[in-house]
Order: structure tokens, then sequence, then C-alpha cells
């Protein structure tokens, strides 16, 4: 109950900030005597995640079809959808796919599922630009690997992937000293944005971890967690020394990969973002002018783009044309 009323409670909000901010950007259109398309979504006010690579695809996109004009609104995840369902943004933009209280407004606002494509990767470790998620161990730790199943066993009460909870390093196989010492888990607070991904990328979207959780405040905490601990295990979205990467296999996929920007663009590593853009759709129909727009930044000058800006990263070859059919 009490995590429903926050839910509620953070829609309202939301939904209140995004009328405002709606308002104020009809006022600007109107002003300007155009029609602009409105890109809500990932981002902060007064702070650059997305919108270089954003206004890079805009600009490159007016050279040959100098009529369109744009908006952007892009302070943050939380706006992103209610822009869509209360019509005052016209693409909404993600580091990841709609939370349950997100699509269910979108669905209470519209009447239809939310519909979405993929537009770009997320970051190797850079803060702020959607980066994946990075298993850690100690050093002194001989574990190589994690299949994806043997992660959920260990971070996951519910063990909804594995058949069992894992609880000691003899359960993913160590030996030695290590059989039936306990796995200690250090990450982030339950309630942040880093372990609400991590609860859907690896825990099928289970929300109850193992009572060895630790939280820490930052990832240096974590990383140093993990340095202190023989027996820890450690997920944060950075890059740091003094502890080891762990390699991890993904469901159904025996090679184990480290998050790299190859692994990533390439969808081979499980715990990495993808960046959405989300639109409103009249039965299979999305407006012409939006729809002309997403093609380009999914064409392969589009993600030409992605590559030249080195802060987020392109889509696999496969997921890019997924992207464009479904546009069609």
């Amino acid at each position: 109950m009490e995590n429903a009323l926050r839910s509620a409670k953070r829609l309202f909000v939301a939904a209140t900030v995004i009328s405002v901010l709606g308002f104020l950007s009809a006022l600007n259109a109107e002003a300007a005597g155009n029609e602009p398309i409105r890109v809500w979504g990932h981002g902060h006010r007064g702070q650059d995640y997305i919108l270089t690579l954003v206004k890079s695809w805009q600009g490159a996109y007016t050279g040959t079809h100098p009529e369109a004009k744009f908006d952007n609104e892009l302070y943050g995840d939380a706006s992103a959808m209610g822009g869509l369902w209360t019509g005052n943004a016209d693409i909404a933009i993600i580091d990841r796919e709609p939370n349950f209280t997100e699509a269910d407004g979108y669905q209470q606002g519209t009447g239809s599922i939310p519909f979405g494509i993929p537009i770009a990767r997320g970051s190797v470790g850079l803060a702020k630009h959607a980066p994946a998620l990075i298993v850690y161990v100690n050093q002194a730790n001989p574990l190589t690997q994690l299949r994806a199943e043997q992660l959920d066993g260990i971070l996951d009460a519910d063990h909804l992937l594995n058949d069992r909870r894992l609880r000691t390093w003899g359960d993913v196989g160590l030996t030695g000293k290590w059989r039936d010492r306990p796995i200690r888990i250090y990450t982030f607070a339950v309630q942040s944005e880093q372990v609400q991904f991590l609860e859907r990328a690896a825990m099928k979207g289970s929300q109850k971890f193992s009572g060895t959780l630790h939280t820490k405040t930052t990832a240096a905490a974590i990383a140093a967690a993990v340095r202190a601990d023989e027996y820890g295990i450690g997920i944060l979205d950075s890059l740091v020394i003094g502890v080891k990467a762990v390699p991890i296999a993904p469901l159904g996929n025996p090679r184990a990969v480290l998050a790299t920007r190859e692994t990533i663009s390439a969808g081979t590593y499980p715990l990495a973002h993808t960046i959405y853009a989300y639109v409103n759709r009249t039965g299979n129909s999305v407006p012409t002018d939006v729809a002309n727009f997403l093609r380009f930044v999914v064409s392969s000058e589009g993600q030409d783009i992605v590559k030249g800006t080195g802060q987020y990263l392109p889509l696999s070859p496969e997921m890019d044309a997924a992207a464009r059919e479904a546009l069609k």
C-alpha cells in the first residue's frame, strides 16, 4: 500500500509539472508562429544528458527538412510518458522501458499501450548518460563469470530466473575456502534509479532482495566496500579500479561478456540501457512529421551521428532494422 501511495503521489506531481511545462511550451510555440515537434524526457534542467545528441540529430535533419522545428524539454525520464498522454509532447525519450506506473498512466490517459522504438544504447561508465550496470568482485575472488540466472539467484529472494537462491560462493561453483562463505551484496539504495533498473534487467521485475544486501549512496562507496570485503559482490554503474569486473552471460547464451562499447552496441551485454523514443499512435499510424524524423534517427546517417558524439552508443544492425520496420 505504501509503495502504491508513493507511486500515485509521484504520478500526480509529475502530471502537475507536465501540465505547467506543456502550457509554457504551447505559449512559446504560438508566439513563434509554428508547430514544433516537442521532445520530452531523459535529461535534467540546466544539464546536458542527451541534449547534445538530440540537437545533432535535429540539426542534420533540418538540413534536408528545413521546415522542421523542434522544442526540447529534456527534464527527466519521469516527465516523459506523462508528456505524451497529456498531449504536451510528441516524442518521449527515456533510457529504459516505461515502469508500471508510467505505462498504467499512459493506458489510462489514452486507452492504448505505449509505442516506442530504440534509438540508441547507453554508455559505459559515463555518468548521466545511461551507463550500464557492472558486476564487480574482490580482486582475490577466483570467479571468472556469472550466468544471468546465477546473478538473479544471488540478488533475488524470489529467484524468479534461477531454480533456487544462491547464498554462498560454493553455490556458484567456487571451492576451497570460498565454498561455504556467504555472498554479501553491495549496491545503491533500493529506491534508486540504478536498482530499479537492476530489478528489471536482472531480476525479472522482482523487488525482493537477498537478506545480505548492503546499500551505499555512491559508486565509490560500493567499490570501496567490495575492495574491503573478500566475499563481497558489488553492482554499480561506473568503471572503477581495485576490484574485478565479472563477465555476464545473458539468458540462453553461454558466452559471458564484459560491459564494453562493442558488447553494449551489439546487445550481448545484459545489464545495458537502451534509449527509447515513445510516441502517440492512432491505430498503427504515427504522425507523419514525427515518423519521418524518427526514421532519420534510426537511419545509418542518424546512427553515425550517435557514434560521432561519443556519449551514447549506436544500435546493433538488427535492432536498427527492427526499429525502422516498426515505423512503417
